[in-house]
């Protein structure tokens, strides 16, 4: 479905039907768009409930430019629930998405029932070489990105069938940015975001972080400070690295609705 937001046309997918459970809002991450989502779509739909998962601004079917900051995301996020129709729903955001969802519930607590941060850090800082890579190598960047998104070592590397289909995904996503810097411009948004631990200190509603113990992107160390913030979340660990839609999808559906069934 398209709706406009600030007179921008917006794609949104949908699955199941609004008015049987809680809506649910899902956000993807740097680089890819709502194809992401699609392993938990299908499920959360036999739920019960409605789930949407826009390409954010810039990113395949809905019209760039890309923004350049969390907040600024965030704002535009509110707006997109307003044109959804939306008065309240609960967000789930995978790693640059589960900024922009964490802000935005800060912004508007009471428009958010439940918050699901999957593949999270605070602060999400990002390598140097990742970031100037993504600058003036981005078929390099994203090959990087989709090896190290999944489960693997040197000893016993990634499935190289879920590795090439997190690459052909962002290719896929930067082919329709081909004069633009889509993904510099998306990690550098994880990169500078500050307002992290502040805006999850404000958050009263139920949230779930969902994290890859083989995550070597955004690691689970790197949440403490974050569960110390919020001390109302609850940790789901899977076996997975950063990719856990693809990786783990199963048992991250089941966590997400343990959230949304939690009041």
């Amino acid at each position: 479905m398209q709706c406009l937001v600030d007179s921008r046309e917006v794609y949104v997918h949908r699955a199941g039907e609004p008015g049987r459970g809680a809506a649910v809002l899902l956000l993807h991450g740097a680089g890819q768009d709502h194809r992401a989502w699609l392993p938990l779509l299908p499920g959360l739909a036999r739920a019960g409930h409605a789930a949407y998962a826009p390409d954010l601004p810039g990113h395949s079917a809905s019209a760039g430019p890309p923004y350049s900051g969390v907040p600024e995301l965030a704002g535009w996020l509110l707006e997109l629930l307003d044109a959804l129709g939306l008065a309240r729903c609960a967000l789930v955001g995978h790693s640059m998405g589960s900024l922009v969802a964490l802000h935005a519930a800060a912004l508007a607590p009471s428009r958010i029932s439940h918050v699901a941060l999957v593949a999270t850090a605070i602060p999400m800082a990002v390598s140097p070489v990742l970031l100037e890579r993504a600058r003036t190598d981005v078929q390099a960047a994203m090959r990087d990105i989709a090896q190290w998104s999944h489960k693997g070592s040197r000893e016993q590397p990634p499935d190289p069938a879920l590795v090439d289909a997190s690459l052909r995904l962002m290719q896929s996503v930067q082919a329709r940015w081909p004069a633009g810097d889509l993904l510099a411009t998306d990690l550098g948004a994880c990169n500078d975001y500050r307002d992290g631990l502040q805006m999850a200190a404000r958050l009263r509603v139920p949230v779930q972080l969902v994290l890859g113990r083989a995550d070597r992107m955004t690691p689970v160390r790197a949440t403490e400070a974050l569960r110390e913030a919020a001390p109302q979340a609850r940790l789901s660990l899977l076996d997975s690295g950063h990719a856990l839609m693809q990786e783990q999808p199963e048992e991250l559906l089941g966590a997400l609705l343990e959230l949304l069934a939690r009041d």
